[in-house]
């Protein structure tokens, strides 16, 4: 047998194993998820917003997840203001912490690259800056079970959701602590790729502190069902508001239209 197909098979079979510990301990989503999204600003179409979780291997011995988002501007949207964002989540499997955030960022003359290496046992984490003067290390005390802009995405799925419902997880980004209160405002039902869905509307409460500084605020809404598929996201900004609507879905247990 040729080495490509050995590879091809020992992927294959990660794979595999990593949705049956999925199955086994319920969780509402498995390796090979991918879920993209339209976006638009106001009414104006803007492009595309993706997010895939895959095998991230071992962080500092920890098996974990990999979470990638993807953020393009469309051609038309990109004469105004140019986005190419990509960041990457290694989210522990089992105790659903983040042990290491990347993130490339290129939003018009805006471009920045930073690594943050996490070490929830100790509360400690150290972020690595890239500019054009050089490269800068920091270190930083973060809350308990520190979690990045994205895997809060991920930690409300695997929560117990009630309208009215206060859920409190903590954000450590760029050496600055965030924590950051989630109400489960009400019930919604959208149209979606699934059909109509009766979705939770997840909102959250961000301190005065951190409203001042670069720091993503998103509302949520997830299917009211075993998956919590989150089938739209909205984030405000100074000028407008960016929605971000489910598209297209793969390896997912819901059935699409």
């Amino acid at each position: 047998m040729k080495l490509p197909r050995i590879f091809a098979l020992i992927i294959l079979l990660i794979m595999f194993l990593h949705t049956l510990l999925a199955q086994e301990h319920n969780l509402p989503f498995s390796v090979g998820e991918k879920l993209v999204y339209n976006t638009s600003f106001g009414i104006v179409p803007a492009g595309t917003f993706t997010l895939m979780l895959s095998d991230g291997g071992d962080i500092s011995g920890y098996p974990c997840y990999l979470i990638t988002s993807n953020s393009r501007t469309n051609g038309v949207f990109d004469l105004l203001y140019k986005i190419r964002d990509e960041t990457e989540s290694y989210w522990d499997t089992e105790k659903f912490v983040v042990r290491k955030f990347i993130k490339r960022i290129s939003e018009g003359s805006w471009k920045q690259y930073r690594i943050h290496y996490y070490f929830p046992e100790d509360t400690t984490y150290y972020y690595v800056t890239y500019k054009k003067d050089g490269r800068k290390q920091e270190k930083s005390t973060s809350l308990p079970d520190p979690q990045d802009t994205y895997t809060i995405i991920y930690w409300v799925r695997l929560q117990e959701l009630a309208v009215g419902d206060t859920l409190n997880l903590n954000i450590s980004l760029d050496g600055d602590n965030h924590p950051v209160e989630l109400l489960v405002e009400k019930k919604e039902t959208l149209d979606t790729i699934f059909g109509k869905k009766d979705c939770f509307k997840i909102t959250p409460n961000i301190p005065e502190e951190s409203q001042k500084k670069s720091f993503i605020v998103m509302d949520i809404w997830v299917t009211d069902d075993e998956y919590k598929i989150p089938v739209k996201l909205t984030i405000e900004i100074k000028y407008g508001t960016f929605t971000f609507k489910l598209k297209d879905a793969e390896n997912v247990e819901l059935t699409k239209k």
